[in-house]
């Protein structure tokens, strides 16, 4: 994938079904650090310091260092939480 693909947002080809379209999704499973970077709406260096402060757990497919998708849902749902939280902490 090159540079410019990436600055490109993913693109969510349109599914017909029945009178309503839906977004037919499909996002690969592994992804690499930029790739990683866009699904999360970071930067390739948070998502580095992620992965070297193993925040988020990552391993070397072939040559490139890859992050499950799943690894990354579960790192948003911890921060959510956090953030929840810290607001009922903070109310209560």
């Amino acid at each position: 994938m090159s540079k410019e693909e990436l600055k490109q947002p993913l693109k969510v080809p349109m599914k017909q079904e029945g009178p309503a379209t839906l977004p037919a999704m499909i996002v690969p499973r592994l992804l690499r650090i930029p790739e990683a970077a866009k699904y999360l709406s970071a930067t390739t260096w948070q998502i580095e310091t992620l992965l070297r402060d193993k925040v988020i757990p990552s391993f070397v497919l072939g040559k490139r260092r890859v992050v499950d998708r799943l690894e990354l849902d579960r790192y948003v749902e911890r921060r959510n939480a956090e953030a929840r939280d810290s607001l009922l902490r903070k109310a209560g």
